[in-house]
C-alpha cells in the first residue's frame, strides 16, 4: 500500500478534458500488454468514449493556445544561466512538433468510421449484453487471429491519438509542475478558499488517514468535504495541497 493518496480535480472544463484523455489514453494503451481475446471487450468501449473526446470542436484550438502560451513562458528562461539550456531547447522543440503535428488533418474519424469491426462493435454496444460472438462475429474471428496481427490493428486504431495525447501529457506535466504543496488541515473534515486563475488542484492525503476528498470547484473558488470511507466521524484532517 502507498502511503499517499494523489485525488486530481478540474477547475476549467479544458483541464477536465485533458484528464480524461490522459486517463483513457493510460488504460487503452495498457492493452498492448495483454494477450488475453476474452479481456479486449473493454478496449473498444474505451477506443470510442477518446474518439469521442476529440470530437468536441474547442479541443484542438485550446491545445494549440495552451502549448503557445507555455511555449512564450520558457522562452523567458532562455537567458538564465541557472537554467539547463539543452534540456529548455528540447523542451521547445517538442512543443513546436506538437504545434505542428495538431495542425496536420484528423485521420481518427477516417479510420474509426471506415473499420468494418469497429463499426460493427460500435454499433452493436447499445444492445443489452452486445458483443457476444452472434452480434459481432467479426470480432470472434479477430480474437482468433494471432497476437501479431491483433497488436498491429490495436497500434493503427490509435496513431491518429497519438500525438494529440503526448502534447496533452506534456500540458498537464507543465501544469502539475507549475505548484508546489503546502500543508493545510480542514477543520471538521471541510476546507474552503478562493484563488484566481485556477487550473486544477492536486490533493494528497495520507493513506493510514481512512478519508478520501469530495471536491467541488470552479476556476477561483474551490470546497473539500472529506469523508470516512467506512463512516466513522471526521474530524481535522491534515492534507497537501497543490493549486495549479
Amino acid at each position: 500500500m502507498t502511503e499517499t493518496i494523489i485525488y486530481e480535480y478540474p477547475l476549467s472544463e479544458k483541464i477536465r478534458c485533458y484528464l480524461r484523455v490522459e486517463q483513457l489514453s493510460e488504460q487503452l494503451l495498457s492493452y498492448k500488454n495483454i494477450d488475453n481475446p476474452h479481456l479486449f471487450k473493454p478496449f473498444f468501449g474505451l477506443l470510442f468514449s477518446l474518439s469521442e473526446q476529440f470530437d468536441r470542436g474547442e479541443l484542438k484550438k485550446e491545445l494549440l493556445r495552451d502549448l503557445d502560451q507555455h511555449k512564450l513562458s520558457l522562452n523567458q528562461w532562455r537567458e538564465d544561466e541557472n537554467i539547463d539550456q539543452i534540456q529548455l531547447g528540447k523542451l521547445l522543440n517538442k512543443i513546436d512538433d506538437f504545434k505542428s503535428s495538431q495542425n496536420q488533418t484528423d485521420k481518427a474519424h477516417v479510420i474509426i468510421g471506415q473499420d468494418s469491426l469497429l463499426n460493427q462493435i460500435k454499433n452493436k454496444s447499445s444492445l443489452p449484453g452486445g458483443g457476444s460472438t452472434f452480434d459481432t462475429p467479426l470480432l470472434h474471428y479477430w480474437n482468433h487471429l494471432p497476437w501479431n496481427d491483433r497488436l498491429n490493428d490495436i497500434n493503427r486504431w490509435l496513431s491518429p491519438f497519438i500525438q494529440t495525447i503526448e502534447a496533452i501529457n506534456l500540458l498537464l506535466q507543465l501544469t502539475r509542475e507549475s505548484s508546489n504543496y503546502n500543508e493545510h488541515v480542514a477543520v471538521d473534515g471541510f476546507y474552503q478558499h478562493s484563488c484566481e486563475n485556477l487550473q486544477l488542484l492536486r490533493i494528497k492525503v495520507m493513506t493510514h488517514q481512512d478519508n478520501y476528498p469530495v471536491i467541488s470547484g470552479y476556476k477561483n473558488r474551490y470546497a473539500i468535504r472529506f469523508q470516512s470511507w467506512n463512516e466513522q466521524p471526521v474530524h481535522d484532517v491534515k492534507f497537501m495541497i497543490s493549486c495549479c
